[in-house]
């Protein structure tokens, strides 16, 4: 009888272990999808501020190209 006793114990703190086993998995599962989306949107964030940026950039070389209009003779600039 005494067997039998052991052996429902550990089949209780089994059970125990498993579904605490359980809830820490559903907790993680839970975590890792709150990451997945903060990953999708820092990573929309990243291109928004590419585009920014890269627009900028074009601006920047747009703005200093040299054209015809604001082309000086180097005699002029003396």
């Amino acid at each position: 009888m005494e067997l039998l006793d052991k052996l429902e114990q550990k089949i209780t703190l089994a059970l125990e272990t498993i579904e605490l086993l359980n809830m820490e998995n559903d907790e993680l599962k839970e975590e890792v999808a709150k990451l997945k989306e903060e990953k999708a949107s820092l990573n929309d964030q990243k291109v928004n501020w590419e585009t920014k940026v890269n627009k900028l950039l074009g601006q920047f070389e747009s703005e200093n190209a040299p054209t015809s209009a604001n082309v000086q003779p180097l005699a002029a600039n003396r």
